[in-house]
C-alpha cells in the first residue's frame, strides 16, 4: 500500500508539473515581410491583430506624426477570475516618443483599434496594467502604470532603468486568484518594486492586450516589437483539486483490489 501511495504521490507531483506549466494564448514573433499587421493571424488561439498603419508583420513600428495622438496594435482577452497570466514582449525604441505594452479594454473609444487618435493610446483608453520604454533625455525612459491611463504611476519603479539602446524585455504578471486583483512588473527579467493592487474596475474593464505608441515631432521608423506572449497558469486550488482527486482514485482501486 506504501509504495502504491508512493507512486501516486511521484504520478500527482508530475501530473501537477505538467500542469502548472504555462498554457500559451497569444504567440507572435514577427517575422514577417513588412505588410501591415492589421487583420494577421495569431496563435494558438484564433484571434487577428487590430492594428494601426504603422504597426507591420516584421514588428516594425512606425512614428505617429501630430500632438497628442497615437496608434494601437490590439488583441481581444477577457482574463478569467481564479487565474495568472504573464504578458511579455521586446521592444526596441531608441526615440523620444514612447512605445507601451499592456492590457486593454475590449473596445476604444474611438470605437476602432485601427484608427489614429488619442483614444489608441494607453494612457488614454483606459489600460489597468502597462509599461512603456523611450531613450528621452529629459523624461524616465521606462515608467509603469498601475491604473486607468497615467493615474497610479509607479514612482518607486519608474525611472532612466535599463538602457533603451537595446531591446528591452517587458513583463507584466496578472494574479486574478484574489478578490482584488494584482499587477507585477519586470523588466529585463528583473522585478520592479512590489506587487501592486489594480483598481476594482480592472476586474471588468480589461478585454484585451497589445502595444501602443504616442506620436511624435519627426516621421520614421521608430521601434521594433518582438516576441509577444500571453500565457496562463493554472490556478493553484485546480492542481490541489486533482492531487486529492488522484490519491483518491489510486485508494479506492487498492480497496477493491
Amino acid at each position: 500500500m506504501k509504495r502504491l501511495l508512493g507512486l501516486a504521490w511521484a504520478a500527482t507531483i508530475a501530473l501537477a508539473a505538467s500542469q502548472a506549466a504555462a498554457a500559451v494564448i497569444y504567440q507572435e514573433n514577427f517575422s514577417g515581410t513588412g505588410a501591415a499587421l492589421n487583420g494577421k493571424a495569431v496563435g494558438p488561439t484564433a484571434a487577428n491583430w487590430a492594428a494601426g498603419s504603422v504597426y507591420l508583420d516584421n514588428g516594425t513600428v512606425g512614428t505617429v506624426v501630430g500632438n497628442a495622438t497615437g496608434q494601437a496594435a490590439h488583441l481581444p482577452f477577457a482574463p478569467q477570475s481564479g487565474t495568472v497570466y504573464t504578458l511579455k514582449a521586446t521592444v526596441l525604441n531608441t526615440f523620444a516618443d514612447w512605445i507601451a505594452v499592456g492590457f486593454f479594454p475590449a473596445v476604444p473609444a474611438g470605437g476602432s483599434w485601427t484608427a489614429t487618435n488619442a483614444s489608441m493610446r494607453h494612457s488614454n483608453a483606459s489600460a489597468y496594467a502597462w509599461g512603456l520604454t523611450r531613450n528621452n533625455a529629459t523624461a524616465n525612459d521606462q515608467e509603469f502604470f498601475n491604473g486607468i491611463n497615467t493615474t497610479n504611476p509607479l514612482t518607486g519603479v519608474n525611472g532612466d532603468l535599463v538602457s533603451p539602446l537595446a531591446p528591452v524585455d517587458v513583463k507584466i504578471v496578472l494574479d486574478t486568484t484574489a478578490a482584488t486583483w494584482t499587477a507585477t512588473y519586470f523588466l529585463n527579467g528583473v522585478q520592479r518594486g512590489t506587487t501592486q493592487n489594480l483598481p476594482a474596475g480592472a476586474n471588468t474593464g480589461i478585454g484585451g492586450v497589445g502595444f501602443s505608441r504616442t506620436s511624435n515631432t519627426t516621421a520614421g521608423t521608430g521601434g521594433v516589437v518582438s516576441n509577444f506572449e500571453l500565457s496562463v497558469v493554472p490556478e493553484p486550488a485546480a492542481l490541489s483539486l486533482a492531487a486529492v482527486g488522484m490519491i483518491g482514485a489510486v485508494a479506492a482501486s487498492r480497496r477493491r483490489k
